[in-house]
């Protein structure tokens, strides 16, 4: 059954009760954010380029504190996903980089940025190119960023986010439990949040949220994450692209592939993808 059907069934099924009491509570577990990458972005003189320093709420990525997206990644009907709050700005491109352990490149893609400030919603490919081998293997952490290309002539002068993405194994009894609760989106979004999968979790309630607004504002308030609440949801869609090594833009520059190198040591000696599978697990 589609996410559609499901919430199209619990707002009739809202609608005859609506008088019985509030609404489900959905709220993420918490997690550590010691060693985690930041939500948002540090703005240096770069970055300010294309991003007012003053703008609140700024770049965010919608994640549990300690930065992971998690996942079961067994319902066909919720696709993997990373949520993005993109403020009002003039870019009018991101790119997103998702890279394993190893630091092996494995998916890419070119997002389409809104025009108007809101949520937006980033989906991942379930599978690689024979489209039966899943792209994420339960229990490996896989790291992305997510880069707004501020001039695509200088990838120097992106704005970058980054974090993890882990897909879980789900037991009999749980998938039982989701069966059970099958025409009720927000029960299972509740089911999954108590179990750690942030991706399925905050789908399901962003899917509901006109007709649930407060329990959206309740998961991202359980994350740290109160101020983008209020903001709209601009887009949920499917990713534009996956670039070649270099794909033209409408403007006629070239965007590069590989915007930047997540395997240069910082001042500390790290790189971006050491600090996250030590920070972070």
């Amino acid at each position: 059954m589609s996410i559609q059907s499901r919430c199209i069934q619990a707002l009739l099924a809202a609608l005859m009760v609506a008088a019985a009491g509030p609404s489900y509570a959905v709220q993420f577990p918490d997690t550590s954010d010691v060693g985690a990458p930041a939500r948002g972005p540090s703005l240096g003189t770069r970055g300010e380029l294309c991003l007012d320093p003053e703008d609140r709420p700024s770049l965010t990525s919608l994640l549990p504190h300690n930065a992971i997206a998690t996942a079961f990644g067994a319902d066909p009907d919720i696709p993997l996903s990373l949520w993005f709050y993109i403020p009002e700005t003039s870019i009018t491109r991101a790119e997103l980089t998702v890279i394993d352990e190893l630091g092996n490149e494995i998916h890419q893609q070119l997002i389409e940025l809104p025009a108007t400030a809101g949520t937006i919603q980033a989906v991942l490919p379930k599978y690689q190119a024979d489209g039966v081998t899943p792209l994420f293997t339960a229990g490996s952490l896989y790291y992305w960023d997510f880069a707004l290309i501020c001039d695509p002539a200088d990838r120097d002068d992106d704005v970058v986010l980054a974090g993890g993405i882990q897909r879980l194994d789900a037991n009999p009894d749980f998938l039982a439990q989701l069966e059970a609760t099958a025409e009720d989106p927000i029960a299972q979004a509740g089911l999954y949040a108590d179990a750690g999968a942030w991706q399925e979790t905050i789908t399901l309630v962003a899917a509901m949220r006109s007709q649930r607004p407060d329990t959206w504002s309740e998961l991202l308030t359980s994350v740290g994450l109160a101020s983008i609440a209020e903001e709209p949801i601009v887009r949920q869609a499917t990713p534009v692209t996956t670039p070649a090594p270099s794909q033209a833009v409408p403007n006629g520059n070239t965007v590069p592939a590989v915007p930047h190198d997540n395997t240069v040591p910082d001042s500390a000696g790290q790189t971006t993808l050491q600090r996250l599978l030590e920070g972070i697990n």
